[in-house]
């Protein structure tokens, strides 16, 4: 199956340096190529990690958890709670021959988890580049982030 991975593009998580993929991705969910589409959405707890080691209280609310973009009413929206996606959850929704085009945000952070976690599991994630960014003020650059998957998940899981 040919499915479309969303990765968190959140009201929260867009700013200057990422808003010019929410376009880029509803033209790709719109476009009738894929025969699923997923969408991820973080949601913080109180008690979780980045609150707990990490002092980051955002993503809170409904407000900044809310998605950032329109989908098509097929599309599947899942619920996470840290970078990549809880183990039931992604084994219900891939397995071994997926088609996995993955794009979204961050790609210095939740994007690439969710690429090793789909490499994890046999199947080889296959990253839109430009359909994805970092929110962050100091991510890693393009260049070293398809530096990183080059070397981890080979030449043929960038798509340009």
């Amino acid at each position: 199956m040919k499915k479309l991975l969303i990765v968190d593009v959140q009201k929260g998580f867009l700013n200057e340096n990422c808003d010019f993929v929410v376009k880029k991705i509803e033209n790709l969910a719109g476009g009738g190529n894929f025969d699923q589409i997923i969408a991820t959405k973080f949601v913080n707890k109180n008690e979780s990690q980045y609150v707990q080691l990490l002092n980051y209280h955002r993503f809170l609310t409904e407000d900044e958890n809310a998605l950032a973009l329109n989908l098509p009413k097929s599309a599947q929206i899942v619920e996470k709670t840290s970078y990549a996606l809880p183990e039931k959850v992604f084994k219900k929704l891939f397995k071994k021959g997926d088609e996995v085009f993955v794009c979204g945000l961050d790609y210095d952070a939740c994007v690439l988890a969710i690429c090793f976690q789909l490499f994890d599991h046999n199947i080889l994630p296959q990253i839109v580049l430009n359909a994805v960014a970092s929110h962050s003020k100091n991510p890693i650059s393009k260049a070293a982030f398809e530096k990183i998957c080059r070397k981890n998940f080979g030449e043929n899981s960038l798509i340009k």
